[in-house]
């Protein structure tokens, strides 16, 4: 009996250090652009608020004006992220053409002492016809003094418009030591 609860207990211990928990409050403020685009800036082109396409609600982003891959829509994240810790984040894109295909990316741009950096966090293939979800997971390390932190979806070809709707940047779960130990507690008792 205690040999199997031991097996337990390292596979939930596996589990657990390879895949963190996040909490379930959103750091993106307006993700799901029900207030407009308060919140969010365009980088380099032009953004609006639409009430079509969505990906639910009322509103969602059109990103268009487009002149370079790297334009699109942007938040500041300054004083919401914390040093060391891993955040998931994600959206919902789509295309404006019906017919036309691109990658989307979500990354951020970071800049401290050790200069300006833009880190891909995922990637997805959005279409004209359904939306897709983009996501990935980012771990903020700084080096001195942090002067930008942004996250912002860009990557299609110049030219082409694409609508961004319910965007979340969940941070690491508070409850996940608690939640690791009631599961190695729970398992030594079986």
């Amino acid at each position: 009996m205690y040999g199997r609860s031991l097996g337990l207990c390292l596979i939930l211990t596996v589990v657990f250090s390879l895949s963190p928990c996040f909490g379930e409050q959103n750091l993106i403020t307006n993700g799901g652009f029900e207030n407009g685009t308060d919140g969010w800036m365009a980088r380099g082109c032009q953004i609006e608020a639409v009430t079509k396409p969505v990906h639910s609600g009322s509103g969602s982003a059109k990103v268009f004006g487009r002149d370079a891959e790297w334009q699109g829509i942007t938040q500041t994240m300054m004083g919401k992220m914390k040093d060391g810790e891993t955040y998931q984040i994600s959206g919902w894109v789509r295309l404006e053409d019906p017919n036309g295909s691109s990658d989307v990316i979500v990354s951020v741009e970071q800049a401290d002492d050790a200069g300006t950096n833009y880190i891909n966090v995922g990637r997805a293939t959005a279409t004209g016809s359904e939306w897709v979800e983009v996501t990935g997971e980012f771990t903020l390390y700084v080096d001195g003094v942090l002067s930008t932190l942004e996250v912002y979806f860009e990557g299609p070809e110049p030219s082409v418009n694409f609508y961004v709707d319910d965007v979340k940047v969940l941070a690491p779960d508070d409850g996940e030591d608690k939640d690791m130990d009631n599961a190695e507690d729970d398992a030594n008792d079986g």
